[in-house]
Parts: structure tokens; C-alpha cells; sequence
């Protein structure tokens, strides 16, 4: 099921830049496509321990692809976040614990608002008020811990990115 509803999300009439940009972007990066749920792709990156989770609707979901592409830039030259502690495999957790940042997004590239979240690099939301942008950013972290989980990997704990490492 998981193949047709991925060849499906990449045939998927409207956004045209939606195929190509996430197929082209995701060669040239070493992005893994691991599921689609019902509204978002789950996609990893070797370099980063975390799933994440951009919405199917979006149409800045190549931006979103962009921006993880720069955490994962960011990574290989040393820079990363820091997760001072973990949860174990299987433990429950409240994506409404996980906090979040809303910004606008710039009118020529479509308006609205982006939510992120720290703890989950790269899982974003988007909608038209921040309130829409927020609730669909706790759905991306339900499919990026759903993700995370299936891999036998522990999710991140709430609040547990504190700042940036420099390795030199």
C-alpha cells in the first residue's frame, strides 16, 4: 500500500513542482522517502536522527524539502542540533508537549503560515491562519514519530533540542 500511495502523491494533479522538485531534490540529498500517511510524507536523511514530516497539500512542500536539505548542509559542516536526552522505544508522547514556532509565509510563496519544531528538525506545518499551521504541524510529528517508532528508533523528549553544537 505504501508504493501506491506514493506513485499516487507523485502523480497527484495541482502543484506541478510537487514531483519534480521532491524527486529531484531528494537524488541530488540522499533524502529516503519512508511512508506516506493520509496527509504527510515521512522522509530521512542518514545524517539525521530524526524522521520528518512535510504535508501533501502544501504547496511550499519543496521549500519545505529545501530546508531540511540546509539542516542536513548544516550537519555536514559540523553544526547540529543538540539532544541532551531521550525517550525509550515504545514510550507514548504528547505532541502537544512539543513546542513550536509559527512564522508567516511571504505572499510570493503562496502566504499562509509555517509552524516548526525544534525538537523534530525539519517537521513542519502549514495553513492559513497560525492556529491551522500549528494543528497540522502536530500531525506531521504524529506520522514523524510514527516513523520514528516503526524504525525502532526513541522520538525525541519535548524541549530536549537546548542550542547548536560547533564542532570545529
Amino acid at each position: 500500500m505504501h508504493n501506491k500511495r506514493l506513485e499516487a502523491l507523485r502523480a497527484s494533479p495541482g502543484d506541478e513542482r510537487r514531483p519534480a522538485d521532491l524527486e529531484i531534490i531528494a537524488s541530488q540529498y540522499a533524502i529516503k522517502f519512508r511512508k506516506v500517511t493520509g496527509t504527510h510524507v515521512v522522509f530521512t536523511h542518514p545524517a539525521v536522527p530524526n524522521c520528518v514530516a512535510v504535508p501533501m497539500k502544501s504547496k511550499i512542500r519543496a521549500a519545505h524539502v529545501k530546508a531540511f536539505v540546509a539542516m542536513v548542509d548544516r550537519m555536514d559542516e559540523g553544526t547540529a542540533p543538540v539532544r541532551v536526552r531521550t525517550v525509550a522505544p515504545g514510550t507514548a508522547v504528547d505532541v502537544a508537549a512539543y513546542p513550536s514556532s509559527v512564522a508567516p509565509i511571504p505572499e510570493a510563496e503562496g502566504g499562509g503560515f509555517v509552524a516548526s519544531f525544534a525538537d523534530v528538525p525539519g517537521c513542519l506545518g502549514v495553513g492559513e491562519t497560525p492556529e491551522a499551521a500549528e494543528a497540522d504541524g502536530r500531525l506531521a510529528l504524529f506520522a514523524a514519530i510514527d516513523a520514528l517508532k516503526a524504525a525502532d528508533r526513541a522520538p525525541p523528549e519535548p524541549g530536549a533540542v537546548v542550542g547548536v553544537k560547533a564542532e570545529a
